[in-house]
């Protein structure tokens, strides 16, 4: 009986392990199914197709350089490069009454330089380039008398003269020279700058002069230095000549509107300080103006009459400004001595008058 016991067991967990064989072998598909359909859902990922990588392009080289195209080669280039200056002329031009005045080209006219043609380069009229213009207003004691009308005549030539584009600074010349108001397009400005016109001391035209010269020098466009006095200097520490070749060093055209006594007595007139305005005017080509009274030394109607004059004359500066041209060229003369040279401008046409600066200074 005991003998049968482990035989019926041993039967027992053989039918058992058959069962479980059995039965894992059947749950194989099941799994392997249900783990197909899972892979089923999850997304697909995108495919990125591979392209081949462009060829890099080779460097792009510079063509061989032309030994003519190499400025340092070219003997010419190297000339006006280093012996060749421009040179600009202000010219003036008036007509006999009898013709009529018409605009004026570049081949109407003709500049010399020490007797030698050159080759004018540029041209233009006064309303393309602006004016930079320095007042010179003589307040010494021996104008005192004419100061207030001399004042008002020269705020009108201002309030005509000066567009937006131009600029004007005043000078007080007595014994020292005072810079009352720096460059302005502003009339306003320099009608209360003007206040400030003092009479005494004495008078340093020539510094004046000489000083207006270096202030205007660094500045772009048309120098224009106006002179209101009698032309007596009696305490500057320059000479005439050396104001002149500094006003010639800056491009300077100088007028002046005289204001002694002329046409009244020869014994009352500075003569010598005529001179030297018609000098200084002459030189440098700009005009002498000569009212033929001045203001505060005749009666009222005299004054009233001089004081006409002066406006006239600053009216007829006003109108020259106005109708000026300017010309440029490069010099034929390479030498940098720091000579002066003589210049001559000429209009081929008849009838036509040019004033212009008598020369100027090479660089040295």
């Amino acid at each position: 009986m005991r003998a049968l016991i482990p035989r019926r067991i041993t039967a027992i967990s053989r039918e058992i392990t058959v069962a479980i064989l059995i039965a894992a072998l059947l749950l194989i598909p099941v799994v392997y199914g249900q783990s197909g359909r899972v892979q089923s859902t999850l997304p697909k990922r995108p495919t990125i197709p591979v392209q081949d990588p462009q060829p890099t392009p080779p460097p792009v080289k510079p063509p061989p350089s032309d030994p003519k195209d190499d400025p340092k080669d070219d003997p010419k280039e190297e000339t006006i490069r280093i012996a060749s200056d421009l040179v600009t002329v202000i010219a003036n031009v008036s007509v006999d009454s009898s013709q009529q005045i018409s605009p004026l080209s570049i081949g109407d006219f003709e500049i010399l330089e020490d007797g030698v043609p050159q080759e004018i380069v540029n041209f233009t009229r006064d309303s393309a380039q602006p004016m930079q213009l320095a007042m010179l207003f003589d307040a010494s004691l021996s104008v005192a008398q004419k100061l207030d009308f001399e004042r008002k005549a020269m705020l009108r030539f201002f309030d005509r003269v000066l567009r937006p584009q131009d600029r004007a600074a005043l000078f007080a010349v007595s014994t020292d020279v005072t810079l009352l108001q720096e460059f302005t397009s502003k009339p306003s400005l320099l009608s209360q700058a003007s206040r400030q016109l003092k009479a005494q001391g004495a008078t340093s035209l020539y510094d004046g002069v000489y000083l207006a010269a270096e202030y205007l020098k660094p500045v772009e466009g048309r120098h224009i230095m106006v002179i209101v006095s009698d032309g007596s200097d009696t305490t500057s520490q320059k000479g005439l000549l050396a104001a002149l070749d500094k006003a010639q060093q800056a491009d300077a055209m100088i007028y002046a509107v005289y204001t002694g006594n002329f046409g009244i007595s020869q014994n009352l007139r500075d003569l010598a300080g005529e001179r030297a305005l018609e000098t200084l005017t002459r030189e440098t080509g700009g005009e002498l103006f000569r009212p033929q009274a001045t203001p505060g030394s005749q009666t009222d109607e005299v004054d009233e009459q001089s004081l006409r004059q002066l406006d006239f004359s600053f009216s007829r500066l006003a109108e020259q400004l106005r109708t000026q041209y300017l010309l440029s060229f490069y010099s034929s003369n390479e030498k940098r001595d720091g000579a002066f040279r003589k210049l001559t401008v000429r209009v081929r046409r008849p009838g036509f008058r040019v004033r212009s600066r008598a020369g100027y200074f090479a660089k040295g």
